[in-house]
Parts: C-alpha cells; sequence; structure tokens
C-alpha cells in the first residue's frame, strides 16, 4: 500500500534479544518512519540493553527521516524521550479481550446489560454465518464503513487495507453476518493475525440494534477465535468522549482496558549534526 517496513531484530550472544516493526513512507520530500508499537523485548534484558537496541534502530534508519513512535505505555515513553522522541498526541486506551479462559468465564466477565443482550439476540431467530472475507463479494461492507465514516466523523485505516490483507493472508480476514428473515441486519470483519485477533469493521442496521445482532457476532466470533488458538482479541481504542456508546459496547463484553503511552514525534537531525552509522553484519 506504497509503505516498506523494516523488521529490526536486535541481538546478543545467546539469541534475539529485542525485535521491532517499523512502517517507511515517503510524504512528498519527506521520508517517515512509523513505530506502531513496540518494539517487543526479551524479559531479561537490562535498561543500558534496551537503551543500546533504540540508539542503533533510530541511527541506523534515521538518514533524514521523521519519526513517529506509539509508545506501548508511559515506561516505554521514557525510554523513548532520551533519543529525542517528544509526546505529540495524549495516551490513548484499548479495549482487549482475553480469549484464554473457558466461554463460561468470559460470560461471566460481561456486563449484566451486555449479558442480558446477548441472551436476547439468542432468542430472536438470528440465524449467524461465518466466513473468509471475499473483496469481491463483500464490496458492501466497505461501502458501509465509508458511510458510517462519513457520518458520524472518524478516520481509520484506508479501506483498502482489508483488501490488501485478505490478498495477503488468505483465510485471515474473517466475516460474521448476522440475518433476521433472510434479511441482512449486522455484520463484523475480523482480521486473524498469529496468536492475536483485530476487530476491524462493524455495521449494525435498525433491525440489528431493536435485535441485538452485533452483540450475537461479537460473542460467536470470539468463540470461533479461541477454538483455534487465539489468545486475545483486540477491539480498538476507548473514545469515552466522542463515541462513548461504542466505548460501553466493547467494555461491556468483558473486555480489560488497556493503558498505552503517547504517540511521540522526532523531528530529523540537521545533516550538520548527523553520525554516520555502519550496518551490523
Amino acid at each position: 500500500m506504497g509503505a516498506k517496513v523494516q523488521g529490526i531484530t536486535g541481538r546478543v550472544c545467546d539469541g534475539v534479544a529485542a525485535q521491532a516493526l517499523v512502517v517507511q513512507r515517503r510524504i512528498g520530500p519527506m521520508t517517515v518512519n512509523w513505530l506502531p508499537r513496540g518494539p517487543i523485548w526479551r524479559p531479561d534484558l537490562s535498561e543500558h540493553q534496551r537503551d543500546t537496541f533504540l540508539s542503533c534502530m533510530t541511527g541506523v534508519m534515521s538518514g533524514g527521516a521523521l519519526w513517529i513512535g506509539s509508545a506501548d505505555n508511559d515506561h516505554a515513553a521514557a525510554e523513548f524521550s532520551p533519543h529525542g522522541f517528544r509526546p505529540l498526541i495524549a495516551a490513548q486506551s484499548v479495549a482487549q479481550l482475553d480469549l484464554i479462559p473457558a466461554a463460561k468465564v468470559r460470560m461471566a466477565a460481561q456486563h449484566g446489560k451486555w449479558r442480558n443482550r446477548l441472551r436476547h439476540a439468542q432468542g430472536v431467530g438470528l440465524m449467524v454465518s461465518e466466513r473468509e472475507f471475499d473483496p469481491t463479494r463483500d464490496t458492501a461492507i466497505l461501502r458501509r464503513e465509508a458511510r458510517q465514516r462519513r457520518d458520524r466523523r472518524y478516520r481509520a485505516l484506508p479501506l483498502g487495507f482489508a483488501v490488501a490483507f485478505s490478498a495477503q493472508n488468505p483465510g485471515a480476514a474473517r466475516i460474521w453476518s448476522a440475518h433476521k428473515a433472510g434479511e441482512l441486519v449486522a455484520q463484523i470483519l475480523i482480521l486473524h493475525h498469529g496468536m492475536t485477533a483485530t476487530y476491524h469493521i462493524g455495521w449494525t442496521g435498525d433491525l440489528g440494534r431493536k435485535t441485538s445482532a452485533h452483540n450475537l457476532l461479537l460473542w460467536e466470533a470470539q468463540n470461533w477465535l479461541a477454538e483455534r488458538g487465539v489468545m486475545r482479541l483486540d477491539l480498538g481504542p476507548i473514545e469515552a468522549l466522542s463515541a462513548p456508546g461504542l466505548a460501553r459496547f466493547k467494555m461491556g463484553s468483558g473486555a480489560t482496558l488497556c493503558a498505552l503511552g503517547p504517540t511521540m514525534i522526532r523531528f530529523p537531525r540537521p545533516a550538520l549534526f548527523q553520525k554516520r552509522h555502519r550496518r551490523a553484519a
């Protein structure tokens, strides 16, 4: 999609010590390096080793680039600061569903009202189906998502991301649909990657809201994922002020609130002060 993803690995004598994925993109004359989250550290690394990895990562990949880093937490933000990163956007919180417990345990963790809506949806004759996302067949959900973004004035990953993801990862983009008397009332699109998954797109019509179809789809989806060894389902950011209803829905499902660190920026250093680095062998 016009970006280059660089995998960066730090090693010590007995194996891999740290890993990071950096998305690199040209915007006009400027190169932007985006660290979406991470790095992922080996638990026994010292503060000095972590600092060395960050120094090498920013040094080797800089070349006059602007850096944007999404810190995992406040501690990670403090580690970025000595390397020229400064807070740009306040920290967010995301909702995460733990899929390791058994279904009855996950249901018990739901808010009472959310669980009642789920039971309501299970008793009104909704038909739920699951299948692989088909970019040709499923253009309607992308159009509905585009309309929702305009109406509710929010931004997210480009709609083409789901298409590109499904092409690169056959079978990993899954769509759940709910029908009532043959009418489509709700759909969700989830991206499955390794041991985790991400709630990507969701749509509910008027009848879907009346029948609590969205609750049923999320419940069926998390059970399907759990049966296949997925450990966590990310439900995305919690926007309590701008989207309080969606925030209640996510947290009512039994999700845990995970506090991230701020989004940080690192401006390019003037060429006069840039150090020359040699790539490690």
